[in-house]
Protein backbone atom coordinates (compact mmCIF):
# COMPACT_ATOMS: atom_id res chain seq x y z
CA UNK A 1 0.00 0.00 0.00
CA UNK A 2 1.36 3.50 -0.90
CA UNK A 3 2.36 5.76 1.82
CA UNK A 4 -0.24 8.49 3.07
CA UNK A 5 -3.60 6.51 1.84
CA UNK A 6 -6.08 5.83 4.81
CA UNK A 7 -5.00 2.68 5.63
CA UNK A 8 -1.51 4.20 7.19
CA UNK A 9 -3.06 6.91 8.65
CA UNK A 10 -2.80 7.00 12.85
CA UNK A 11 -5.59 5.66 15.03
CA UNK A 12 -6.05 7.69 17.80
CA UNK A 13 -4.96 5.44 21.23
CA UNK A 14 -2.45 2.88 19.19
CA UNK A 15 0.26 2.60 19.65
CA UNK A 16 -0.61 5.90 21.74
CA UNK A 17 -3.08 8.50 22.61
CA UNK A 18 -1.28 11.85 21.53
CA UNK A 19 2.00 13.37 21.82
CA UNK A 20 2.12 15.98 24.03
CA UNK A 21 4.59 19.45 23.86
CA UNK A 22 5.15 22.21 26.43
CA UNK A 23 5.69 26.01 25.25
CA UNK A 24 6.62 29.08 27.11
CA UNK A 25 4.02 31.14 24.49
CA UNK A 26 0.72 29.21 23.78
CA UNK A 27 -0.89 32.00 21.97
CA UNK A 28 2.16 32.32 19.79
CA UNK A 29 2.36 28.43 18.97
CA UNK A 30 -1.23 28.78 18.44
CA UNK A 31 -0.47 31.67 15.42
CA UNK A 32 1.86 29.52 14.08
CA UNK A 33 0.04 25.95 14.09
CA UNK A 34 -2.78 28.45 12.09
CA UNK A 35 0.01 29.80 9.84
CA UNK A 36 1.14 25.96 9.07
CA UNK A 37 -2.56 25.47 8.10
CA UNK A 38 -3.78 23.06 10.90
CA UNK A 39 -6.70 23.59 12.95
CA UNK A 40 -6.41 24.18 16.98
CA UNK A 41 -9.18 22.41 18.84
CA UNK A 42 -10.09 21.58 22.35
CA UNK A 43 -8.48 24.52 24.08
CA UNK A 44 -9.10 24.71 27.76
CA UNK A 45 -7.52 26.08 31.11
CA UNK A 46 -7.05 24.27 33.85
CA UNK A 47 -4.74 24.17 36.90
CA UNK A 48 -1.83 24.20 36.41
CA UNK A 49 -2.15 25.33 32.67
CA UNK A 50 -3.61 26.56 29.09
CA UNK A 51 -3.52 24.06 26.20
CA UNK A 52 -5.08 23.05 23.55
CA UNK A 53 -5.06 19.83 20.50
CA UNK A 54 -3.86 19.65 17.23
CA UNK A 55 -3.79 16.95 14.16
CA UNK A 56 -1.03 16.86 12.20
CA UNK A 57 -1.55 16.38 8.42
CA UNK A 58 -1.03 12.34 9.30
CA UNK A 59 -3.74 12.59 11.68
CA UNK A 60 -1.33 12.20 15.28
CA UNK A 61 -2.55 14.29 17.83
CA UNK A 62 -0.73 16.60 19.52
CA UNK A 63 -1.11 18.38 22.85
CA UNK A 64 0.21 21.76 22.74
CA UNK A 65 0.31 23.00 26.38
CA UNK A 66 1.78 25.78 28.70
CA UNK A 67 2.34 26.03 32.49
CA UNK A 68 3.45 29.47 32.03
Amino acid sequence: MAAGTPADSFVKGRPLNHVGILVDDLDAMERQVKAAGLHPFAHADYDPGRRFYVLDPDGIEFEIVSYA
